[in-house]
């Protein structure tokens, strides 16, 4: 009863919605403690028709607007954010046992994006002519659902919602469940933007509330983060909903890949940052790093001691601004998936450097020792543990003779978000950016480095191509073309008057 007592309502149509009927309540553990409850949520069937009916009244004036005044809004929102950025980051960092450089590393991200987005909306929706008289602009597309998972969870909801917002959609958006109380701040500052009513709705929940808002059907673009398993159910919820533009997001198997002029410290420190930061539980997060074979035995004995020294939370103040202190995983389902690879890479692996193993701590949390292999080339793409994504800290370890070698499994795997390339010679990058169809493609940092700016799309398993961060707006919009050319039997004067139009413009 207690825990009813305090539960987070969910954002509907301008109000925080008290549910009469309950049908499920989540919870928020920290992960470094999980006997201890943060925030409890609720979900009922009775929230679909008010959110969906909510979104449909609100879209059709909100698309109105001018977009100063969507812009209006989003600023409204932003200063919230930044007015209370102490506060978020504290609630970042408790719902999820996160180390302090993660969360202040995310909300780097956030102030990025904050300062980016205002020029590029105005820029990405304006009008646009040509000399022949053709002009077009892009109009909204509707409704828009959102999910986020726990990496980057604010960012990820941010980047993607205010630009479907600044575009002239409604949005639904459900935060990770994991993250219960950053996702209410985020509901307050949007509460505090005195948006029209219905235009941005937020709900709690796991996947399975998720789908009950895909299966209406009635949205325009859907966005989901998630593991493989849930993207091929949003797939097949999805296949009957022609019209429906799917973007899908998933866990990479990212790699690094260190040359023979590669700095071995500079490298092996980017590699352990990109690996394990969070846990290694990003999107982007590095799996595989490919050595050049002369260097490999020295880079493999400074990689694990590396690792070896690394602090961990459950010895080590994950409050520490001056280094980082890897996290634990973000639940028990997150802890066992990561144990039970430990085992498939003793099995598959052709040796194994450092297993992953629980670290015992006070307060039963989730915590885990890294994992390193070592695996020939010839076995990757035949090794379970080798090439699936399961959101942990591991690297494998594979010696190479020829880079052509690593391009082949990189794109064989076909789930590759980002490759990391340690070299001083940028004639080597720019080479293997020629012959790679890796997306991401970063010389000389770690596979985790985002800019908000840029466009990042995951491929194969680790999504469906379409693009994220603030160009996910394209995906909310379509061209609506006008010509103001003369027409074929227009009269001299309404050529001139439409001249004088277009100049007046």
């Amino acid at each position: 009863m207690a825990i009813q007592l305090n539960l987070i309502p969910p954002y509907i149509n301008g109000n925080f919605h008290s549910t009469t009927k309950t049908e499920h309540i989540f919870s928020v553990s920290n992960p470094a403690n999980p006997s201890d409850i943060l925030a409890t949520a609720s979900w009922s069937k009775e929230l679909v028709d008010p959110v969906i009916q909510g979104l449909k009244t609100a879209q059709k004036k909100y698309r109105l607007t001018s977009l100063d005044e969507r812009l209006s809004y989003l600023k409204k929102v932003i200063g919230f954010l930044k007015e209370n950025a102490d506060e978020i980051k504290s609630n970042m960092m408790l719902e999820l046992a996160r180390s302090k450089v993660a969360v202040e590393e995310e909300w780097s991200l956030c102030e990025k994006l904050f300062a980016a987005l205002p020029e590029f909306c105005k820029q990405a929706l304006s009008v646009k002519r040509d000399e022949e008289g053709w002009e077009w602009q892009y109009a909204p597309l509707g409704l828009v659902l959102v999910s986020s998972n726990i990496a980057l969870p604010v960012y990820t909801l941010l980047s993607s919602v205010l630009p479907a917002l600044a575009a002239g959609n409604a949005v639904c958006m459900r935060p990770s469940s994991h993250c219960l109380l950053s996702g209410s701040l985020l509901a307050s500052g949007f509460h505090q933007a005195s948006f029209p009513p219905g235009v941005v709705q937020i709900v709690y929940g796991d996947f399975e509330v998720f789908r009950r808002l895909v299966l209406t059907h009635q949205f325009d673009t859907i966005l989901y983060t998630g593991g493989e398993e849930s993207l091929e159910q949003i797939r097949r919820d999805t296949s009957t909903q022609q019209n429906a533009r799917l973007v899908l997001c998933g866990g990479g198997k990212n790699a690094a890949y260190v040359t023979e002029s590669a700095n071995i410290s500079t490298a092996i420190s980017k590699i352990v940052y990109g690996a394990f930061l969070d846990a290694g539980q990003r999107l982007e997060s590095t799996n595989l790093v490919f050595v050049d074979q002369k260097i490999f035995n020295e880079f493999q004995d400074k990689l694990v001691r590396a690792v070896k020294s690394m602090p961990i939370g459950a010895r080590e103040d994950l409050t520490r601004s001056d280094i980082h202190v890897m996290e634990p995983l973000c639940s028990s389902n997150s802890w066992e998936r990561f144990l039970r690879f430990q085992g498939i890479a003793a099995r598959e692996s052709d040796d194994t450097l450092r297993w992953g193993k629980p670290i015992d701590n006070n307060g039963n949390g989730y915590f885990v020792s890294p994992g390193v292999h070592f695996m020939r080339a010839e076995k990757v793409l035949k090794s379970i543990y080798a090439s699936n994504a399961f959101f942990g800290p591991d690297v494998c370890l594979i010696s190479i003779q020829d880079r052509q070698e690593m391009i082949n499994i990189l794109d064989e795997l076909g789930a590759t978000r980002c490759l990391g390339v340690h070299s001083q010679f940028a004639e080597e990058v720019y080479e293997i950016r020629q012959r790679s169809s890796v997306p991401s493609i970063l010389w000389n940092t770690s596979t985790i480095e985002l800019n908000p700016l840029l466009p990042s799309i995951g491929r194969g398993k680790a999504g469906n191509s379409y693009i994220t961060g603030v160009r996910f707006l394209l995906s909310t919009v379509y061209p609506q073309v006008l010509n103001l050319s003369a027409p074929f039997a227009a009269v001299e004067s309404d050529i001139r008057n439409s001249k004088k139009k277009q100049n007046n413009l």
